[in-house]
């Protein structure tokens, strides 16, 4: 199977709707959107490959998204696999999102939701059954909106085979693309295995930095202007960075600071290791006594003042 569409020939309203039952028809049911259907013109190439499918998309700034109503109406559980030769996107699914530019190879699935805004100018696309990869890496599903093995020769190689797969012309020759296509998956395990072993490399760094910043912040406690430019600085990182490293624990660095600052208060009202409540306020961090006094009772349901006259 080898078609061409173009909306050239389309009249100029219908273009957009014509393009996007297209997409849809030869990869996944999602709801499209465009911000200027006056002006939309696109390309869009399908071809077979094996038990693949190979495209390649060229348009304007368009936007997808596949939600739990599509999951109901229009079950697919394929995995799709993005190369941008030429372009950039912003993919999002399961709690990531992913920057995709020139050169970049990132993987989704349709068996989940997914959001992607698209400004593809050459954008080649995979589609891979679901067991076709499953079979060969397990844990695809897990690395879906990341970049796939960025900046690695590995990746590269990838890159060059989905290039070469795309204009190949095996008309006739299913031995011959059964044979790439498997080539081909081949390839994309041995990209996923390289990415698995870079994440847990990731995540175990951001683990330890996790753990260096709280104790750097329980070490500064006092510090009334203590903030996340100094806690950053202090590892090393950029506030930026700090911030996504906490987020993987669903927090911040100024809400891990806070709380840390009452519970150490609440420690030393309680045990009676301060004899005023100006004491606690002031020893862990807080310059205002009517605030500490209020976010005090907010966290623990009483004040200050009753705990330490209770101890």
């Amino acid at each position: 199977m080898n078609l061409d569409y173009s909306t050239d020939t389309v009249e100029r309203s219908q273009r957009f709707d014509y393009w996007s039952d297209v997409v849809r028809k030869h990869f996944i049911p999602a709801a499209s959107r465009v911000p200027d259907r006056e002006h939309f013109n696109a390309h869009f190439s399908v071809r077979s490959l094996g038990n693949l499918t190979l495209a390649e998309m060229s348009s304007p700034r368009h936007y997808w998204e596949r939600d739990a109503q599509h999951l109901r109406s229009g079950p697919n559980e394929d995995f799709m696999l993005s190369l941008m030769v030429s372009g950039h996107g912003v993919l999002s699914q399961s709690g990531r999102e992913v920057v995709q530019r020139n050169g970049d190879i990132i993987l989704y699935d349709a068996a989940r939701p997914f959001t992607f805004d698209l400004l593809p100018e050459s954008n080649l696309l995979v589609r891979i059954p679901r067991l076709q990869l499953l079979c060969r890496f397990p844990e695809a599903q897990n690395l879906t909106a990341m970049h796939l093995a960025n900046g690695h020769p590995i990746a590269r190689l990838l890159g060059s085979m989905i290039r070469e797969a795309a204009v190949l012309e095996l008309s006739g020759q299913e031995g011959m693309q059964a044979s790439l296509a498997s080539s081909l998956l081949d390839m994309l395990s041995a990209v996923l295995q390289f990415q698995v072993g870079c994440t847990d490399a990731v995540q175990s760094s951001h683990n330890v930095l996790f753990q260096k910043t709280r104790d750097y912040i329980a070490a500064h406690l006092d510090d009334c202007e203590l903030d996340v430019e100094q806690i950053a600085s202090a590892q090393h990182v950029s506030a930026r960075t700090l911030a996504r490293v906490f987020a993987e624990h669903g927090t911040t660095p100024i809400q891990w600071l806070w709380k840390q600052r009452l519970e150490a208060s609440h420690s030393a009202l309680r045990e009676g290791r301060v004899r005023q409540v100006t004491q606690a306020a002031f020893q862990y961090g807080f310059s205002d006594l009517s605030h500490f006094c209020r976010v005090f009772k907010k966290a623990y349901g009483v004040t200050p003042q009753t705990l330490l006259r209770g101890h």
